[in-house]
């Protein structure tokens, strides 16, 4: 088993080296654990500006991430841009398949192992647009998004983003059903990491695990992709510098939509010089303040969404990982550089 844990990323394809799939990828190595990238999109950007969203095929994007899951013990998943509404169904979809795989193998592991099967954290990056305000998807971004909140373990809207999601979406969760290839799948995937990881672990035999029985011509019902039904969707028109209300407000919205963990990050609050992230739990809610740096970033969201992603991954708890990753965030764009004009790039 690798000696780093494993971040599953969905995440689009900036040519800047910016944002998105970059951002991830370095800053979920910086924190020490690897990233394992599914292409949703292909973009046509710079280091400012978003000039074409060209989405994966859906099916493609399952395909990744499946040969990925098939073979590779994933301990956390972070969430960007889908590229399409197809996709986030398909993204859904997939966490549905990984959780079912950690349920099956914690119910036939021993009392000892059960931890090493809990459901992996989901970090969903809400981007509904780039820092500039250009659309990062070809269908309504709201819209796209309703079937990934529900899952969320935490989701890290900007203050524009968090007043959209929570003033367009009401809440309606509806399991679906996984069909019997898809059960059977995560059933022998199961049994396979059981036996690898209670092996590695030094427990029981991989002999052992292999010989659990499956569940071949069984469906099974699983929390796959919630729905949430939609009230006039839309982002605010204008993205910057505007009041956006109140923070915690919206995160109580999300937090009732079946997002466990809500950080509402102040970055495009322009009337301060302080910076406030405002996280609220379920049991717990702290604010972070930092001072607030000049000129424009681009990939800070992504950033520290990856890098919150990483630190869950290893084993943080989530106090600790927001913390950690907002102050790696905060040095990153303390040293980030020019490529041209415009944004700069954070030196993760």
């Amino acid at each position: 088993m690798s000696d780093r844990p494993c971040v599953l990323v969905f995440s689009g394809a900036d040519p800047s080296g910016g944002a998105g799939m970059a951002a991830d990828i370095q800053a979920i190595t910086a924190m020490g654990a690897h990233a394992l990238p599914v292409l949703t999109a292909i973009t046509v950007q710079d280091n400012n500006r978003v000039h074409a969203v060209m989405p994966v095929a859906a099916d493609v994007v399952l395909q990744q991430a499946r040969a990925l899951l098939a073979q590779v013990p994933v301990a956390a998943v972070k969430i960007g841009i889908p590229g399409s509404a197809e996709n986030a169904l398909a993204i859904a979809t997939l966490i549905g398949e990984l959780r079912a795989t950690h349920r099956a193998a914690a119910g036939a592991a021993p009392g000892w192992a059960q931890r090493l099967y809990s459901d992996p954290p989901v970090v969903l990056d809400p981007v509904l647009r780039s820092g500039h305000g250009d659309a990062l998807g070809r269908d309504d971004a709201v819209q796209a998004l309703a079937p990934l909140l529900p899952l969320a373990t935490l989701i890290t809207p900007n203050g524009p983003e968090a007043a959209a999601l929570a003033g367009n979406a009401a809440r309606y969760r509806a399991p679906v059903r996984v069909g019997v290839a898809a059960a059977s799948a995560a059933s022998a995937a199961a049994r396979s990491a059981a036996a690898a990881m209670a092996t590695a672990a030094g427990g029981a035999s991989a002999e052992a695990f292999a010989a659990l029985p499956g569940t071949a011509g069984e469906a099974m019902l699983v929390d796959a992709a919630p729905m949430v039904a939609l009230a006039t969707p839309g982002v605010p028109p204008a993205w910057h510098g505007t009041a956006h209300g109140d923070a915690l407000a919206h995160a109580r919205a999300l937090r009732a939509l079946g997002c466990t963990h809500v950080l509402v990050t102040g970055g495009h609050d322009e009337n301060s010089d302080v910076v406030i992230n405002r996280w609220l739990g379920p049991d717990r809610q702290q604010n972070w303040s930092w001072p607030r740096l000049p000129g424009g970033f681009h990939g800070s969201g992504c950033t520290l969404a990856a890098a919150t992603a990483a630190l869950l991954a290893m084993g943080n708890t989530m106090a600790q990982a927001l913390t950690k990753a907002q102050g790696y965030t905060q040095r990153a764009l303390a040293a980030s550089y020019a490529i041209a004009p415009g944004q700069r790039i954070p030196q993760r």
